[in-house]
């Protein structure tokens, strides 16, 4: 029989390798952990973490053997597993930095923010050194929207390590938040020279580039964050919508379009697709799109009647039953 072992015949080698006779505690622990990492080394995570898990059966109190358990277990998906043993390596042993990171990391995979913060706290108390605990920090006060501590986080671990391309993503978002584009565009820069195939950073700085009324680096890059990930639905969006505040309504078509197909919820899409009709004198395509984002959107309906993108269909009844209150 070929392929992947079932779980029992995993077990049932590993009773041929270490029976009851044939080897003591220590030796199966031993033979255990060789099996585990053999089985790491070789990309079979979840016959890892089983065997791990067997280990801290046979050696309960040794935070190692739980610490390596919970990791693998966070690799394979078990988060439950993973806090369990995270937090007997904790128990075991408070002053395992690392430990008390990656328990902060599956909190917040959870949801529990405030215990995943205390468990970083903890983390840099006891080791300084941490870049993870500092990232980390910075999200969840970045998520908060205190940005002016989040920024200083960010910076800490980059401080800690140059080339943290996580810190550089979120420290380029938040800089675009606040309207800071020139710092925010040399961040993202730095960010994708050291990851060039994460479409975020290229989203981020297509974002940076366009606040600085920098149109074709903008366009460029938001071209490469759709290259990357063609499923990226705000990236058409801002593509579509950068094209149509140019005037170049023809060429904002086939983003916003896109955007929609993508997500067909997408209210802020279709208003800006009828608009770029409506530039184009195709106004029985403008009334539809705008039909469909004031259907998902009624506060679009107000704005529309404001809006000099639909100067054309003003005498059109149909855009005028769209739009009256």
């Amino acid at each position: 029989m070929t392929g992947k072992p079932r779980r029992w015949q995993r077990y049932l080698w590993l009773l041929v390798l270490c029976g009851p006779l044939a080897c003591s505690p220590v030796e199966n622990v031993e033979r255990l952990v060789a099996l585990a990492e053999r089985s790491r080394n070789a990309g079979q995570l979840h016959v890892a973490a089983d065997l791990y898990h067997q280990a801290t059966g046979l050696r309960p109190h040794d935070f190692q053997l739980h610490y390596e358990t919970g990791l693998l277990s966070f690799q394979v998906g078990s988060l439950h597993e993973a806090e369990e043993h995270l937090g007997k390596a904790v128990a075991l042993k408070p002053d395992f930095a690392p430990a008390h990171l990656n328990l902060g990391v599956v909190f917040l995979q959870r949801g529990r923010t405030e215990e995943g913060r205390r468990a970083f706290v903890e983390a840099v108390r006891l080791d300084p050194r941490l870049t993870e605990a500092y990232y980390n920090l910075g999200v969840i006060q970045l998520d908060d929207g205190r940005l002016d501590e989040a920024e200083a986080l960010f910076k800490r671990a980059l401080a800690l390590d140059p080339d943290h391309h996580a810190s550089y993503v979120r420290l380029g978002n938040l800089l675009v938040k606040q309207q800071r584009f020139g710092s925010a565009a040399e961040v993202l820069t730095q960010a994708s020279m050291l990851d060039p195939k994460d479409p975020r950073t290229f989203f981020n700085l297509g974002l940076a580039h366009a606040g600085l009324r920098e149109h074709e680096r903008a366009v460029a890059a938001f071209q490469r964050a759709i290259a990357l990930n063609p499923s990226y639905a705000t990236a058409h969006y801002n593509l579509g919508t950068l094209l149509l505040q140019h005037q170049d309504y023809q060429a904002a078509l086939e983003p916003l379009t896109e955007a929609i197909r993508l997500n067909p919820q997408f209210s802020d899409a279709c208003y800006n697709l009828a608009a770029a009709y409506a530039h184009l004198g195709e106004g029985a395509h403008a009334v539809r799109w705008l039909g469909k984002a004031i259907a998902l959107n009624p506060a679009l309906a107000s704005e529309a009647q404001q809006d000099d993108d639909f100067q054309s269909l003003r005498s059109d009844p149909a855009f005028v039953a769209l739009v009256q209150p």
